[in-house]
């Protein structure tokens, strides 16, 4: 089971891609589907990413930087709010990235795909704590039932 896991990091997750290059998105699909990942996509835009967020659970999203109707950064905003996680991927060097980009993870252009698959797979996120937004005590994992912070 442990070998198994190994293999397949990304077993269980819905990653959407998102690059203006459609070459590169289905090659970042099929290696999201190797890693045991659902892939989503590919989709070149903000407006078709979008289509796809609203329409089924993501768990996490591939994210270029440039897209054909605009920034990753519009998108990056949606994400945030949504509390998606997500990693870039650009040929632009990270100092060079629209600001709304700078705090996710980065991968640069050529893609290492061990680099960006250790880097999706530390988006997941414990599923009780994805699902709430209350506060959850980091020594013990539970929420109190009234979204307050556990006492004494």
């Amino acid at each position: 089971m442990v070998n198994a896991r190994m293999n397949r990091p990304l077993d269980g997750m819905s990653v959407l891609i998102v690059d203006d290059e459609v070459i590169i998105g289905m090659m970042l699909c099929s290696e999201i589907v190797r890693a045991g990942g659902t892939s989503i996509g590919p989709v070149t835009s903000v407006a078709d990413a979008l289509i796809e967020i609203e329409s089924r659970a993501i768990d996490a999203v591939i994210l270029d930087a440039k897209l054909v109707d605009g920034s990753g950064a519009d998108l990056a905003v949606y994400l945030d709010e949504r509390r998606i996680p997500y990693v870039v991927v650009s040929g632009y060097d990270s100092a060079n990235l629209p600001k709304g980009l700078r705090k996710a993870p980065f991968i640069a252009k050529p893609i290492s795909l061990p680099i960006l698959m250790e880097a999706i797979e530390s988006l997941r996120r414990p599923k009780a704590a994805a699902r709430s937004s209350k506060p959850v005590d980091p020594e013990t994992g539970i929420t109190d039932a009234c979204g307050l912070p556990p006492t004494g």
